[in-house]
Order: structure tokens, then sequence, then C-alpha cells
């Protein structure tokens, strides 16, 4: 699945998401003890979606820039200097073989 962001903002989904379930909280239909992950995930825009495995940084730039804060906590990043109007299918091949050399432990440590 192909995911493209477009005139998005994660501080905003996240701040929408709280909002909601305070209001709910508010009207009675929810209780701040039914406040768990599974419940944050079903109000984010992403909602029935997976979370990324594999999340690739355009422009040589090394930050997630406010890009799926939430869901990206345990995604693969990658990161290339090429600009995104410049980038092809090789380059997305290239961070494909980059992500199927890696060994995901989504957030455990790895044992000595």
């Amino acid at each position: 699945t192909l995911c493209l962001a477009l005139s998005y903002g994660a501080r905003d989904e996240l701040a929408r998401a709280v909002r909601r379930m305070a209001e709910g909280v508010a009207s009675g239909r929810l209780r701040p003890g039914q406040i768990d992950e599974a419940l944050v995930c079903s109000y984010l825009d992403t909602a029935g979606m997976p979370d990324p495995d594999l999340l690739i940084r355009t422009a040589g730039e090394m930050r997630l820039s406010n890009f799926m804060l939430w869901q990206a906590s345990y995604t693969e990043l990658y990161f290339t200097n090429v600009l995104w109007p410049d980038f092809r299918r090789s380059h997305l091949w290239e961070a494909i073989d980059d992500y199927a050399r890696r060994t995901r432990r989504f957030g455990a440590v790895r044992e000595p």
C-alpha cells in the first residue's frame, strides 16, 4: 500500500484526534479508561490502514518533518538526497532493497 499525505501535518492530526476523544468523554459516550493505543489509532486520519513499514525521506533531510508521528514509531526510515520531483522507480527500488536487508525489531533491544 502506498500512502501519499498531501497538505498533512501530524500535530494537527493528533490534536484533532485528542479533541474528538475529549468530546466523547465530555458527552459520556467514552470513558477515560477506554482510551488506549487502539482507540487513538481509530481516531487518526489513517484509521484502518496499517502503520508504515518504510518511510522514505527525500531531499537529504534527516527529520520526519511533522509526518505520521504516531504511526511511524516502528517504521524503518530511509533517507535519500534525491529531491521528490526527481524521485524515480530506480530510487524506490534502492530504498526497498535497503529495507529488505534490515532486521526489524519493533522497538525490542538486540540481544548481545
